[in-house]
């Protein structure tokens, strides 16, 4: 196979990922730092090394749980050069449109806001699957990929973490 179509396939396929995962990826980074901004620019450095990475010949077999693992590490690079933003500043930067005011509606947003707050106030050992799996909606197979775990692991973290986060909303078990 010549080079100029070996780098094409790279391409078309570079572009079919960040066109299949560059919104779930924003909101993975979105979800982690709590700031729209920074949450683009690791997006873009995320698909940044990508290229680079398959640029150079490198073989990506699996688009998703690399591009996730990528954007993970790039978030840890991030929290060990500063500390994230307060609590209250993250629920003040996420945007809840609120179309009905109901009571059900507002009953569901203090909900989602409380459910959020006990998410982020867990340990990031059981955070990161957790947001996985429910905001991404992430298999436990991929989970273990991007996070460079067994998925033996990863369920096992899924279920204590579902557990805390129960027993911190006060939910029946």
């Amino acid at each position: 196979m010549s080079r100029s179509s070996t780098g094409a396939g790279v391409e078309s396929a570079f572009l079919a990922a960040y066109e299949s995962h560059g919104d779930a990826i924003f909101r993975f980074c979105a979800l982690k730092v709590s700031d729209r901004e920074l949450a683009h620019d690791l997006m873009q450095e995320t698909f940044a090394k990508a290229w680079d990475y398959a640029r150079k010949g490198n073989h990506v077999e699996d688009w998703k749980p690399f591009l996730f693992r990528t954007a993970y590490n790039l978030i840890v690079d991030t929290y060990r050069k500063k500390k994230s933003v307060s609590l209250d500043q993250l629920v003040e930067d996420h945007d809840f449109t609120i179309v009905d005011e109901s009571a059900e509606t507002k009953i569901d947003i203090i909900d989602l806001k409380r459910a959020h707050a006990a998410i982020m106030e867990m340990d990031e050992t059981y955070r990161d699957v957790i947001l996985l799996r429910f905001t991404e909606d992430l298999p436990p197979r991929e989970i273990a990929k991007i996070l460079a775990l067994s998925e033996n692991v990863v369920s096992v973290r899924l279920h204590r973490g579902i557990k805390a986060l129960r027993e911190k909303l006060n939910l029946a078990l």
